[in-house]
């Protein structure tokens, strides 16, 4: 089943507080039942040429089949344009999805699933998540955005787990009280932990920004780097993307040290 979450990153400017990130983030296990598991499978995707992003969680196939098709074709501007707003990308994405459902075999499906979807339009960012079970079909619902950084979304089996070791971010005296980086340092610490046999792995993440379209992160782990929970290679153009420790601070992919001029986060 897995864990999936999404958080945002709020800042101030003189017409006040908005949000300046979103995240989907998750962990990279595949697993079948309680016999085996594959810690390098992609749960996260983005979009090059819009500021798209995507994540799931629950059944494998179904997702990845749907996400596999609907990323191509926004990236060949097939499905969205750069002037639709966040509602009508939403409801483009939901009607692909219920296409690619509905002649889906349902007694092949191992249960259900989730997918998460969070998008830019302008300046405004928007997340939204479609479920789908056997009994109730899919559901579309946009997940509300708060004027604070904080987490705005979690799924999957891992959710309790995650969600009661952030009850300890959520203390006003911790260091990293609502923060964009304490959802993620969160995220860290509970896959070290985590008793659900159906989630682990390295983190996976796609973000974006007010500017440009999706980006993936690298994470830099024991002295290794890691894209999609599995280790690269040393001959990768690593600089071509972002790098960030279980901290969430920014590294660089050739000294393995936080990058020169970034910030120290308390822990």
């Amino acid at each position: 089943m897995t864990l999936i979450i999404s958080w945002i990153g709020v800042d101030d400017k003189k017409e006040g507080k908005s949000v300046s990130s979103l995240y989907i983030a998750s962990d990279s296990r595949y697993s079948w039942g309680n016999s085996d598991k594959y810690d390098y499978g992609i749960k996260v995707f983005g979009s090059s040429r819009f500021p798209e992003i995507f994540g799931f969680c629950g059944d494998v196939l179904i997702p990845s089949i749907i996400l596999g098709q609907l990323l191509p074709q926004i990236d060949s501007g097939l499905i969205l344009n750069d002037s639709d707003s966040g509602q009508i990308k939403n409801n483009k994405v939901f009607d692909y999805i219920s296409s690619s459902i509905k002649n889906y075999p349902k007694e092949q499906s191992t249960g259900s699933f989730t997918i998460l979807y969070g998008t830019r339009s302008e300046k405004e960012f928007s997340c939204f998540k479609t479920s789908f079970d056997k009994r109730n079909g899919l559901i579309n619902e946009q997940v509300n955005l708060p004027k604070i950084s904080t987490k705005i979304c979690s799924e999957g089996s891992g959710k309790e787990e995650f969600d009661n070791n952030f009850q300890e971010w959520e203390r006003e005296k911790h260091n990293n009280y609502r923060t964009s980086r304490g959802v993620f340092h969160c995220l860290s610490k509970t896959l070290k932990t985590i008793k659900d046999p159906m989630t682990g792995g390295l983190p996976q993440i796609v973000g974006l920004y007010r500017i440009e379209n999706s980006r993936l992160f690298g994470i830099v782990e024991n002295q290794k780097k890691y894209v999609y929970g599995k280790e690269s290679s040393e001959d990768i153009n690593s600089e071509r993307i972002e790098w960030r420790n279980e901290n969430f601070e920014r590294m660089n992919p050739e000294t393995l040290k936080i990058l020169s001029g970034a910030q120290r986060q308390p822990i």
